[in-house]
């Protein structure tokens, strides 16, 4: 004997912290395919606001003797070394992005053509 079984559709998927017990999609409360489809492949299923995203890291290799300068300036400013080397990288951004006249890089109103 040979057993059956139900295709898998979008509408028996369900989102994380959005799932239920089969009798209760079982009396009605399943949702429709095609909002389970939309819901599946990127629209917001809530109208809940998205949290913004992490922010990434990077690492940054140095001499030991730059990195206790590095520490003794932050303790003579009152900052960290990650407060002063963020500081650095949005200057060097910043300057970078006028110098090079980008729109990708947020400096400029003209579209980029590179």
């Amino acid at each position: 004997m040979s057993a059956k079984f139900a295709s898998i559709t979008a509408g028996l998927l369900a989102r994380k912290g959005e799932a239920q017990p089969w009798n209760s999609m079982a009396s009605g409360m399943m949702p429709e395919p095609e909002k389970a489809a939309l819901a599946w492949h990127g629209e917001p299923a809530r109208s809940e606001p998205v949290p913004p995203s992490k922010e990434k890291s990077c690492s940054v290799r140095m001499s030991a003797h730059d990195y206790e300068r590095l520490g003794i300036i932050a303790v003579k400013t009152g900052a960290t070394r990650q407060q002063l080397l963020k500081a650095a990288l949005a200057q060097f951004l910043s300057s970078k992005a006028k110098s090079l006249s980008c729109a990708c890089l947020g400096a400029c109103e003209n579209r980029c053509e590179n």
